[in-house]
């Protein structure tokens, strides 16, 4: 199956553009305030994504620049796993609604300050360019065989083009909750 490194980048600075044009200027007293006690403010979500980008980022550097080149005349192609394809079905919204409910992990849970907003979104921000990055210099590299860990550690590991459509999916999950937090806190 031939990887869609292209349509990842799309969606990928769609949603980079959601969070620089419509977020980010926004006042801070709206980023900051939750719905309830058990859910999280726009910015919390945006530093949760933070804490995500922390375990993937190198994971994917360290694989991409390790991998041969791929010949001129061959388009990337990746591999499937269930568990993964499970994973991206789990975390992909389904118009503006989350299909499931997905407990997030303790170590991903974002603990913030108000006085960290613009380092939280200009962390993100910078996060998004090297993901982006990264998408780009995998178009240029065979990695058909190559995996990387999860957040779930060494055990269980995604390929390279669909751990990034896996952290796509939840990227586009936590952007309806950043659209709900956002509408509710108005």
């Amino acid at each position: 199956m031939e990887a869609n490194y292209e349509k990842m980048l799309q969606d990928s600075n769609r949603i980079k553009n959601y969070i620089k044009g419509d977020i980010a200027n926004m006042d801070e007293s709206v980023l900051t305030k939750k719905q309830s006690a058990k859910k999280w403010s726009a910015l919390e979500v945006v530093e949760h994504l933070n804490k995500v980008y922390d375990v993937y980022l190198d994971n994917f550097r360290k694989v991409i620049d390790g991998a041969d080149d791929l010949p001129e005349s061959e388009a990337p192609t990746m591999k499937r796993t269930i568990v993964a394809r499970l994973s991206i079905y789990a975390n992909k919204p389904k118009g503006k609604k989350r299909r499931f409910k997905v407990k997030t992990f303790d170590f991903f849970r974002p603990a913030i300050a108000p006085e960290q907003l613009h380092d939280i979104l200009d962390t993100y921000l910078q996060n998004k360019e090297t993901f982006n990055g990264l998408i780009k210099d995998a178009r240029t590299k065979n990695l058909r065989n190559v995996k990387i860990p999860t957040a779930l550690g060494e055990r269980v590991k995604f390929y390279v083009a669909e751990c990034f459509e896996f952290l796509l999916a939840h990227e586009e999950r936590h952007m309806i909750q950043i659209a709900e937090a956002v509408e509710a806190a108005r």
